[in-house]
């Protein structure tokens, strides 16, 4: 592909494809903060309620397996298009469902649309910055959409939900939102339709399980299964727990106090950025930031008080969204060659998405038997200990490797 091209502005696109994925993740991410309305409305547990997000992995799972497929026939703006569709039908659907069951469907259908979007974002900035040492600061930037997303949602929902009555409106407010984003991303972002199919002419032939054919990209996948778990848990559960009599919180300090860990989540992600340019032993600084994360699983649930709770989510912020950059970063050591790399990080949300599977209906289930939130730091602090012994295992068979490799 050449120089010159029909695709527009790279900046001008970027931005408008940025604003796209905090659209999409406004409405992702309603659900947390409207768990115990929904509970209510529909009269479930928390066991059932778990699903709510967990629905959402299961279709990332089985979508992961077909995206690039998809990809070689829409183009990454046909896949940008594809997310938002379903987001819409993800608000639709839900704010008209007549029982949980259909509820649940409907964030199904939000969960193909979040794998879309994973997708075409990276193609997109692939495509738009055509030089790769252009493509940092927007990879950097574009790391960031959910996180974006989610703060919005968090701050947002209860002065939404004043001011429509119901967790209703806010699945209405949502549906507006993203049908102005789905206008604007068919008529306003310009990528050349013939550059876009082009480049990912081949995206089709490189499947995600081809990944998974070595103990070293199985460790790191289940090590991301882990985190996947950790941070869900936290992710689904939080703005309900903090509503609870033990914590005393209401709705607008407990969802302000949940996105206090996306806030720290992006300051632990660039504190890591560092470390990982500076330590040439990364499967090490990988152990590391298991150890920080399974404290953080530990921790969620097992402290009442207002003024500790507000340090949990500073901490669970900085020690779980420190895992994924150091995992990308070891992806180039599980396997040596460039081809082996790709198919690794192609295989990494398979596991992401099962960690994110159970987490939320197993936490939900114990809170239900048990009466305690406290217990469940048990299977938390049980997957947290998989992961480092999984991440130990890994710095023995590639630290040596990787330290050579960056020394040379």
């Amino acid at each position: 592909m050449g120089e010159k091209s029909k695709t527009g502005n790279a900046w001008l696109n970027f931005i408008l494809i940025f604003i796209m994925g905090a659209i999409f993740a406004i409405g992702f991410f309603k659900v947390p903060p409207a768990m115990g309305s929904l509970m209510e409305y529909f009269q479930c547990g928390l066991g059932e309620a778990g699903w709510f997000m967990s629905a959402c992995s299961v279709a990332g799972t089985i979508i992961a397996f077909v995206t690039g497929a998809i990809q070689t026939k829409i183009g990454p703006k046909g896949m940008l298009i594809a997310a938002l569709v379903c987001m819409a039908l993800d608000s639709l659907v839900g704010v008209l469902a007549p029982n949980v069951e259909v509820f649940i469907i409907s964030r199904f259908i939000g969960g193909l649309g979040n794998g879309f979007l994973a997708t075409a974002g990276p193609t997109l900035i692939t495509l738009l910055f055509k030089d790769p040492s252009k493509r940092g600061i927007p990879n950097s930037i574009w790391a960031c959409w959910t996180a974006a997303g989610s703060l919005i949602m968090l701050n947002s929902y209860a002065f939404i939900l004043s001011a429509t009555g119901g967790w209703q409106g806010v699945w209405w407010v949502c549906l507006a939102i993203v049908v102005i984003g789905l206008l604007l991303t068919v008529f306003c972002i310009r990528i050349d339709h013939a550059e876009e199919m082009a480049m990912v002419a081949a995206g089709g032939d490189v499947k995600p399980w081809a990944g998974l054919t070595s103990l070293n990209s199985w460790l790191l996948v289940i090590v991301f299964a882990c985190f996947a778990f950790i941070f869900s848990v936290w992710s689904a559960m939080a703005p309900t727990y903090l509503q609870t009599p033990l914590v005393g919180m209401d709705m607008a300090a407990a969802n302000s106090v949940s996105s206090i860990t996306t806030v720290t989540g992006i300051v632990g992600s660039l504190i890591i950025g560092v470390v990982l340019s500076k330590v040439k032993n990364q499967p090490l600084v990988l152990v590391g930031t298991m150890v920080l994360c399974t404290v953080a699983g530990i921790i969620q649930f097992i402290f009442t008080g207002q003024a500790a709770i507000i340090v949990v989510a500073v901490l669970v912020g900085l020690f779980t969204n420190i895992v994924p950059p150091a995992l990308f970063s070891n992806a180039q050591w599980a396997a040596k060659t460039p081809a082996g790399v790709a198919l690794v990080m192609a295989a990494l949300p398979i596991g992401s998405n099962f960690g994110g599977i159970p987490a939320a209906p197993i936490a939900g289930a114990i809170v239900e038997s048990t009466g305690s939130w406290a217990m469940v730091a048990a299977p938390l602090g049980i997957v947290g200990a998989i992961g480092l012994v999984c991440s130990i295992v890994f710095m023995v068979r590639c630290g040596k490797y990787a330290v050579e490799s960056q020394s040379k």
